[in-house]
């Protein structure tokens, strides 16, 4: 039997939350020891001090417990603090109270949290209850003074949620970096480990798939259909293979004069019998005398054919892609649409990360190469998708030179 407990692991996060809460206690239990104030207010002001520690007492626990809640957890806490520091600024001095330091802590903590997007909504909130937190306050003092603290706070929670993103940014990147790493050490282990065995494979299905056919007399049908399958799951495995490799293989690309409506006619021609059997269509406008893209050919075919087999799988029901081409001022751009089933809002702000993928079966890696061989051509790809309505992929090629 295992006796062993489980470790108990606190969120770093969590941790310099409460951290800075248990010191706001302290700092305020030293500051009502020293600072001089009427008998009656001190009570009072003891009295929330107490309420607030045994409310933030109560709320980490549930933090700590409810891990999963956090972000609604800590909305609410930044409510209830609000609420707190409203009720103590017109007993401490009013808008001039030391405690008014709190609505910046209280922005700044809390932007930082929940990113840019949030912080401006966080800004707005804690800059209007402090203005109104004293509101005898408000006579005494200009509009513009009024203006000027509710803007640095508004500035500071900007700050702060810019700084979040980045550092999330800068923290992918880093996750992402060591992810390619490992995956190119292994890349090498996995092309002599499993490719040999493969070609092994392959050969003998194709040695036996001569012997049958020399049989006579006898049906071969369902014997041939089972070599094909063996062939078919052999190429299979060896495409994973090879896609693996791709990232040790990033060698400067000879960027030569394509003809992107050239290769994109030979890519629909190639792939409309497939399209036909899933009750998929193609449609095509394609702008005359385009110039010649600077990108290998074989890197924009690649490039293509992931966009496209994606669309394939986002139309289990049958669909249409329709492929456009335009040329602008300094670059070509290349427009494929789909009528599937869409991608979620979270989703497709990561389609173009290393390893993630919403299939059953697959690597995640085909459009985050795709983007690779984009942005080393000197390009750039972009994606547009709404639930069940299709998605978009556009991607701009600068000309050859």
């Amino acid at each position: 039997m295992n006796t062993e407990r489980p470790d108990f692991k606190i969120d770093p996060t969590d941790f310099a939350f409460a951290l800075v809460k248990l010191l706001a206690v302290f700092g305020a239990l030293i500051w009502v020891s020293y600072h001089p104030m009427t008998p009656n207010d001190k009570l009072l002001f003891l009295i929330l001090l107490g309420a607030y520690f045994v409310y933030n007492l109560v709320l980490y626990l549930c933090v700590f417990k409810f891990s999963d809640k956090a972000p609604k957890i800590y909305f609410l806490e930044l409510l209830i603090d609000l609420i707190f520091l409203s009720m103590i600024v017109p007993s401490t001095g009013g808008l001039n109270s030391t405690f008014t330091l709190g609505f910046f802590l209280l922005a700044a903590i809390h932007s930082f949290y929940y990113g840019l997007f949030a912080s401006m909504g966080i800004g707005l909130l804690v800059s209007c209850v402090y203005t109104f937190s004293c509101p005898n306050c408000l006579a005494r003092l200009h509009w513009t003074d009024i203006s000027l603290r509710a803007g640095f706070l508004m500035l500071l929670a900007v700050t702060m949620g810019y700084l979040s993103e980045r550092e999330r940014r800068m923290h992918r990147q880093l996750v992402n970096a060591e992810q390619l790493a490992a995956m190119g050490m292994m890349s090498s282990q996995i092309a002599h480990a499993v490719r040999n065995p493969l070609s092994t494979i392959s050969l003998s299905a194709e040695l036996l798939g001569d012997e049958i056919k020399k049989c006579q007399g006898v049906d071969t049908k369902e014997a041939e259909t089972l070599i094909g399958s063996i062939m078919n799951e052999v190429q299979e495995v060896n495409d994973v293979v090879e896609e693996h490799l791709k990232f040790m293989r990033k060698s400067r690309s000879e960027y030569r004069n394509c003809d992107v409506n050239a290769l994109l006619d030979s890519l629909v021609k190639f792939l409309e019998k497939e399209a036909a059997r899933k009750g998929i269509s193609f449609m095509k406008e394609l702008e005359a005398n385009l110039p010649g893209a600077k990108i290998e050919e074989s890197k924009l075919r690649q490039i293509m054919l992931n966009i496209m087999r994606n669309s394939f799988e986002a139309m289990p029901s049958g669909g249409q892609i329709r492929v456009y081409t335009n040329k602008g001022k300094e670059d070509i751009e290349i427009r494929i649409e789909d009528s599937g089933v869409g991608i979620s809002r979270d989703n497709l702000r990561r389609i173009f990360d290393p390893f993630f993928t919403t299939k059953d079966v697959g690597t995640g890696l085909g459009l985050y190469i795709a983007r690779d061989m984009v942005i080393t051509a000197g390009g750039g790809i972009s994606c547009e998708s709404k639930i069940n309505k299709g998605t978009k992929v556009k991607i701009r090629l600068p000309f050859a030179s």
